[in-house]
């Protein structure tokens, strides 16, 4: 397995309270290691591009509740992604995300 190097996504309420910035994981990964903060409950959203600042498409949800866990996911080659919550959040979220391939 390949891991790269870890990232940091970003919510911050300034800008948007419910989605991160895009975040540009330095070459295309099969599967996204996630950190996830303390969070406002609620669910998670990961969303994928084919290239910087293209159209995102939601990859689907996982319930996250309160967070303060880690998880694995699916990302199918992508290399540009965005994390999403179902509920806008009450202060500035940091999520810790690695790319990892075969």
């Amino acid at each position: 397995m390949i891991h790269g190097e870890w990232k940091t996504a970003l919510i911050d309420i300034n800008v948007d309270a419910n989605l991160t910035a895009e975040v540009d994981l330095g070459r295309p990964y099969e599967t996204l290691l996630v950190h996830i903060p303390a969070l406002t409950s609620c669910n998670l959203i990961c969303y994928v591009a084919e290239k910087m600042g293209g159209t995102f498409y939601s990859l689907g949800t996982m319930a996250a509740g309160g967070g303060n866990l880690a998880d694995t996911w699916e990302i199918g080659g992508h290399q540009f992604v965005k994390i999403g919550t179902s509920v806008a959040q009450a202060a500035n979220r940091i999520f810790r995300i690695c790319g990892v391939r075969s």
